[in-house]
């Protein structure tokens, strides 16, 4: 009984050894991580209007609208007063880049104005014919005149869209530090984000 012990304690040893030699030998399985850096993602933007190449561009994630207007090449008419280089672009937007004719012409008071995302131009005239206020391209001064809104609030909301893009619904508003429900309450009506 005793020699019977000794070989089952030597057949257990040596499967243990064995299986241990085996796992050391075969090549361990490590989870798969993708690499998904900032630098690899891209932002797809439409750009049309006074540019040479009009259609989609691929752009870096932090892009710029400068970075657009250089691959899209503008023509000798665009007006490049009325846009703003430093305006950081967002996955899906539309840019129209106005004609300096574009800018000029007084029968359109809505010229310039901004909507769903679309960068467009003209003067810094903001005001439609309605009577709002577009706080996408309103200035200081415009953005002063909507009630509720001081010079304080007014700088936040530029600051705002430089910062983030344009406001894709007139509620958005409220991300800006200083506009609660109340206020957009007070403000709704007179303000826009497009023609």
């Amino acid at each position: 009984m005793n020699q019977r012990i000794k070989i089952i304690w030597w057949c257990v040893l040596g499967t243990l050894l064995i299986s241990a030699a085996v796992r050391m030998l075969l090549p361990v399985k490590s989870p798969v991580t993708i690499d998904q850096s900032e630098e690899n993602r891209q932002i797809v933007v439409y750009i049309t209007g006074a540019v040479e190449h009009p259609g989609l561009q691929h752009l870096p994630i932090d892009a710029r609208l400068n970075d657009a207007l250089k691959e899209a090449e503008l023509t000798a008419d665009a007006d490049l007063d009325s846009l703003n280089p430093a305006q950081k672009l967002k996955d899906g937007q539309k840019i129209v880049i106005p004609t300096k004719t574009d800018s000029e012409d007084a029968s359109d008071p809505a010229a310039g104005n901004v909507s769903g995302g679309t960068v467009g131009g003209g003067t810094n005239s903001s005001s439609a014919s309605s009577g709002k206020v577009n706080v996408n391209t309103a200035g200081l001064s415009e953005l002063d005149t909507i009630p509720g809104i001081g010079p304080a609030i007014a700088q936040r909301i530029i600051d705002y869209r430089t910062q983030n893009g344009l406001f894709t619904d007139p509620e958005d508003i409220q991300s800006v530090s200083g506009i609660g429900p109340k206020k957009y309450e007070q403000m709704q009506a007179y303000i826009t984000i497009g023609p």
